[in-house]
């Protein structure tokens, strides 16, 4: 007969909790080509790299809708809309692409619980469009303050005491 061996791990030290992920910075934003100007579009800062993505998703999914809208959307009004020949950059198709398909999503998520920062772009004719998902590091613990000499911490009781009853003998 094997024996089972009972393996204990000790806890992890605080430098490597320091290096875990608190929550995501995650950001939509638009440049020009120059690179001079930067419009964020939409923040949001996620807890979980499995929110962070999806709310990539969310925003690459709306950010093609806006780039590719359809003629008849009321937030264009009376605005002229030409269809593009087949040689124009359609970065809204690569954006619906990235949001639909299952393995851009786990390779999201794969980069964020390894707490490094992804990005997808998309450029047209005018602009670079950025989706980032970013950790925001738990900054390291201060040691705790050393106390005055002679001062002690107060308990959770403390406060106004009650007297005791006096026990009196009876004889």
């Amino acid at each position: 007969m094997s024996t089972a061996v009972l393996t204990l791990v000790p806890p992890g030290s605080a430098h490597t909790s320091a290096r875990l992920p608190l929550a995501f910075h995650c950001a939509a934003t638009a440049h020009d080509l120059s690179g001079a100007r930067e419009v964020v579009l939409a923040t949001y800062r996620a807890p979980t790299p499995r929110l962070a993505v999806r709310w990539m998703q969310a925003e690459a999914l709306r950010l093609a809708r806006l780039l590719d809208p359809h003629p008849g959307e009321p937030y264009l009004g009376r605005a002229p809309v030409v269809p593009t020949g087949p040689m124009c950059p359609r970065p809204h198709a690569y954006l619906y692409a990235w949001a639909r398909e299952p393995g851009r999503y786990e390779q999201a998520l794969f980069t964020l619980a390894a707490a490094e920062s992804y990005r997808v772009s998309v450029a047209d004719y005018d602009a670079r469009y950025n989706l980032l998902a970013a950790p925001l590091l738990i900054p390291p613990m201060p040691p705790p303050p050393h106390s005055p000499a002679g001062c002690q911490p107060s308990s959770a009781r403390a406060g106004r005491r009650r007297r005791k009853p006096a026990r009196h003998a009876a004889r």
